[in-house]
């Protein structure tokens, strides 16, 4: 995707604030523009205390969940490269590590919105989505989750160059919602205010002239992105701004804004935190299999009858075994 693909993507709501601000004024609530302007907003003490008191009973249990139970033990790993060689919670103990708890930054646990009613419930608070659905002007669709016990220390990045399974790349954002007051010390977000509004060349470039990360970039291309925003950040003269949330905050950020973890002062401290990434629904990656033209058919397939479906090799040898054993205790009964 190329830099003019990027602005045409964009959600109405800020292709209008870009270029007609006075009428974008008139038309949006001040969280909206606050966030068009900033590329953040922050919502304090909007989030239900039961719900996160819920949420943390289910993180309580996640470790010994990851020692005795394979589905819960199957939930997905990234961060630093030394956890790659888990991926999984149930294979940390490869690393030496037996308690989540312990592992040191940079850990993230994938999309436990799918694992426990209460992370599902706050990635959807209500405060969460009233906001996105007037930012992009249609029902928002989370994209994943990411829950952390400690800081990411993750380098200065940007959500789009990574996060592009969607159809409308510009209908991006994030919501940061701490499950602790967070201390200085923690390794606490840091964000660039402004930072997401990009002109057409200021985009990195990872690849004649694309914009999007890939698996397959090359290594001396990889290197260069985090020098790239840093040079960038003091040409613009954007200035630093540590985000250290009281538990019941919620932070969104745009999926351009320049952001990252600050390095630990005390490797000792948690900064419990999930993280959500949303896109508009009808951008939305599990939507792409039902979109026919611009509509969606959402009819499911017909059932055959039981009778009419193919059977696998292996259920046909069980169903065979099993009409040979019923023939067998036939037989035997009448023989007896």
């Amino acid at each position: 995707m190329l830099p003019a693909d990027y602005f045409t993507s964009l959600p109405l709501a800020e292709r209008l604030y870009r270029q007609q601000p006075d009428l974008a004024g008139r038309i949006y609530s001040r969280p909206v523009l606050e966030f068009l302007r900033d590329g953040v907003v922050i919502f304090p003490q909007v989030l239900d205390p039961e719900l996160l008191d819920r949420m943390d009973r289910d993180l309580e249990a996640l470790p010994a969940l990851a020692r005795t139970s394979l589905l819960h033990g199957m939930i997905g790993i990234d961060g630093k490269a030394e956890h790659y060689d888990a991926r999984v919670l149930r294979n940390l103990s490869l690393l030496g590590i037996t308690d989540l708890r312990e592992a040191g930054p940079g850990l993230k646990l994938n999309d436990l919105h799918g694992y426990f009613e209460a992370a599902r419930s706050l990635a959807f608070a209500d405060p969460i989505i009233h906001f996105l659905d007037e930012l992009f002007g249609s029902s928002p669709g989370l994209i994943q989750t990411l829950t952390f016990w400690k800081s990411s220390e993750q380098s200065l990045h940007q959500d789009f160059s990574y996060v592009h399974h969607h159809s409308r790349l510009g209908h991006l954002a994030a919501a940061w919602i701490p499950l602790e007051d967070i201390s200085d010390q923690a390794g606490p977000l840091v964000y660039y205010k402004g930072s997401h509004l990009l002109a057409s060349d200021q985009f990195y470039d990872w690849g004649v002239g694309g914009i999007l990360a890939s698996r397959d970039s090359d290594p001396v291309t990889v290197a260069g992105y985090g020098p790239y925003l840093e040079a960038l950040i003091e040409a613009q003269g954007w200035r630093p701004t540590i985000y250290l949330p009281r538990r019941g905050d919620v932070l969104i950020w745009h999926g351009a804004l320049i952001h990252g973890g600050t390095p630990m002062g005390d490797p000792a401290l948690t900064r419990r935190s999930y993280v959500c990434h949303y896109t508009a629904a009808a951008g939305h990656k599990a939507l792409a299999r039902h979109r026919v033209g611009d509509g969606y058919d959402f009819t499911e397939p017909p059932s055959l009858p039981e009778t009419m479906r193919p059977r696998s090799l292996p259920s046909r040898l069980v169903a065979a075994a099993g009409r040979r054993l019923k023939g067998l205790m036939a037989a035997e009964a009448t023989h007896g």
